[in-house]
């Protein structure tokens, strides 16, 4: 069976809350889950809300317009902000196949991908790639998730606790004034070449 492309979109700058980046939470997952809150004003994130409620509508209905999930993956707040919620799988199990370690790809603010470990804190300035990733079960019903794929840092708000690829062609991201990796320390070796694969 061919494996099910997703298209790959782009957030604009929101603020992140409860950033999981370079090391996954493990809290109510033992495999790991990258996760991250982020929240975009009304503006901003309509866009998204619609392409969200399209593809559960849209999934339903391949469904037999069955029982739809209560779970979605934004919350509009009091303000008229929403605020989305992106993960992705730290280790994947396929029903087939040998289990494989991800993670999401991090760039600064002028496209550089960093690979050093950094504590990143809610308040962080950032846009973030994704896709929406539509699902069915007979518990929940049909919904959607928002796969994490790649952060762009644009203000780093930093703790105590501390591929090479170009930013803007696969992910969407352009370059902007803020925040900046320092290339010397900004080096990945052979054996820490992150692998580049999806969760199924």
């Amino acid at each position: 069976m061919k494996k099910q492309q997703y298209v790959t979109h782009t957030t604009s700058e929101g603020i992140a809350n409860y950033p999981y980046l370079f090391s996954p939470d493990t809290k109510f997952d033992k495999d790991g889950l990258y996760r991250t809150k982020l929240t975009l004003p009304k503006i901003q994130s309509s866009e998204l809300v619609k392409l969200i409620d399209k593809t559960i509508d849209e999934e339903s209905k391949k469904n037999g317009k069955g029982k739809v999930s209560p779970y979605k993956p934004y919350k509009k707040l009091k303000d008229g902000s929403v605020e989305f919620t992106f993960k992705l799988k730290a280790k994947v199990k396929p029903k087939s196949g040998a289990d494989f370690e991800q993670r999401p790809k991090i760039f600064d603010a002028k496209g550089q991908p960093i690979v050093e470990n950094l504590s990143v804190y809610s308040g962080t300035k950032m846009k973030v790639a994704y896709q929406v990733i539509p699902y069915h079960t007979n518990m929940l019903g049909t919904g959607v998730s928002l796969r994490l794929k790649a952060v762009q840092i644009i203000e780093l708000v930093q703790g105590k606790n501390g591929s090479g690829e170009q930013a803007e062609e696969q992910f969407g991201f352009s370059s902007e004034d803020g925040f900046e990796i320092e290339p010397s320390s900004n080096v990945m070796g052979d054996n820490e070449e992150v692998q580049n694969q999806e969760d199924f």
